[in-house]
């Protein structure tokens, strides 16, 4: 079979698993690489593929591309979803992707902003949309995604709660609505939102929508006029939101529901953090 129409079944097939589109999309760019990748090689059929050719090419990715060992992994196990797939539809008898081996990646530590700094941020950029949408970042922990996924019926400021649709691993949560965001967006909605024929929360007169380049965009300029010596993206703010919770003892499973970690594995990544708070508290005891 063409490596062409594989993909589109395989890709067809996580659809009907009801996978996020945002997961979907991911498959897509990765696999998309992958073929380019075996065009040049001359491979265009499935069968063709060998484990020699996602060896080089993952090794291409750490010495070409200069991926780190874990955005190379990630792409790994896209090429053994696939290739699982493609054993399991009969479409090869082989999958030499279950041979490949991951790469150790090494501990990395997450940026975050502490509340002052995500203030002074706030208060920097110009934007109105953009400040809110920032606003809503820190106080909910939703990814960028998600966040301008929002629509206005995912606010119930009865309850005092919004709804978070269809995260990441397509599984919906709910969060607390703070006070700060519930005025905020109560303001946006009554006085200045775009009338327009949506019900996205988020969006533009010229465009209907709003786009996750377009704020990280502005967040990349706004930190350049702070001079500020930090890279900071929308997902910074979510990293935020939770060393926030941590360092005020709130217990690491409530941050990893919050956070809508499918482990808590992924949320353990902060508790030192709270370590470290308690190293400091024990530092200043005194006799």
């Amino acid at each position: 079979m063409n490596l062409e129409i594989a993909v589109q079944h395989f890709l067809q097939d996580l659809r009907n698993k009801n996978k996020s589109m945002g997961t979907v999309n991911e498959y897509q760019k990765d696999l998309n690489m992958f073929l380019s990748y075996l065009q040049k090689e001359g491979v265009n059929q499935v069968k063709e593929v060998k484990g020699s050719h996602m060896a080089s090419y993952l090794e291409n990715l750490i010495k070409v591309r200069n991926y780190k060992p874990s955005s190379r992994n990630r792409q790994m196990n896209t090429l053994r979803s696939f290739f699982k797939f493609c054993k399991k539809a009969g479409i090869v008898d082989v999958n030499y992707a279950e041979y490949l081996e991951r790469l150790e990646e090494g501990k990395v530590d997450r940026v975050f902003l502490t509340s002052e700094e995500v203030k002074t941020l706030i208060q920097a950029i110009e934007h109105p949309l953009i400040k809110l949408v920032i606003i809503t970042l820190f106080f909910t922990g939703s990814r960028i995604s998600e966040c301008l996924n929002l629509e206005l019926g995912d606010i119930d400021f009865e309850q005092k709660i919004l709804l978070i649709r269809k995260g990441k691993g397509n599984k919906s949560r709910t969060l607390p609505l703070h006070p700060d965001l519930e005025s905020a967006l109560k303001d946006y909605i009554n006085r200045w939102r775009v009338d327009c024929n949506t019900n996205k929360l988020f969006l533009t007169e010229r465009s209907g929508k709003l786009s996750d380049v377009y704020v990280n965009r502005v967040l990349k300029e706004t930190v350049k006029k702070l001079k500020w010596d930090k890279k900071i993206t929308c997902h910074v703010l979510r990293h935020s939101f939770a060393s926030a919770l941590v360092q005020r003892s709130v217990h690491i499973v409530a941050v990893k529901e919050l956070l809508g970690h499918a482990s808590l594995k992924t949320t353990s990544g902060y508790a030192h953090i709270q370590r470290e708070s308690v190293e400091e508290a024990i530092q200043r005891l005194a006799l």
